[in-house]
């Protein structure tokens, strides 16, 4: 078995807070911890890895709930080595990917747009400068 990690070791190795990580486990994104007879969270390389995924779709700017959804199957590695059906929850996460995407790439769309404005804008002030 490798190294258990306390909450402080995980905050530093994954820049979450340990308040983030408590949070995370309380609304189900992050799986209860291992305890120690004191009661203290102990992590393992499974939940750093878990948490990088977490980071990775935080920073494609998902939703807390689109993350939790993500992730409600568990591992998908762990389902592969054990012979589990993962094409079943493998699916879903493409959706949620697929249907995140689209959401992005209108953001991106409405982005352009105000570019394009403020653009438009500056170019209409900067003519006005020029008459005078």
């Amino acid at each position: 078995m490798s190294k258990l990690l306390s909450i402080s070791e995980i905050s530093e190795i994954t820049n979450f807070s340990a308040y983030t990580l408590r949070y995370y486990e309380k609304i189900g994104i992050l799986r209860k911890p291992e305890r120690t007879h004191g009661k203290d969270r102990k992590y393992s390389e499974k939940e750093i890895r878990h948490l990088k995924g977490i980071k990775a779709l935080k920073e494609m700017n998902m939703s807390l709930d689109d993350i939790k959804e993500f992730f409600i199957e568990g591992c998908i590695l762990d389902k592969v080595e054990s012979g589990e059906n993962f094409k079943p929850p493998l699916n879903k996460r493409i959706r949620i990917l697929e249907t995140h995407l689209q959401k992005l790439e209108q953001k991106k769309k409405d982005l352009e747009s105000m570019i394009r404005l403020a653009k438009s804008k500056l170019k209409e002030y900067e003519t006005l400068l020029k008459k005078e």
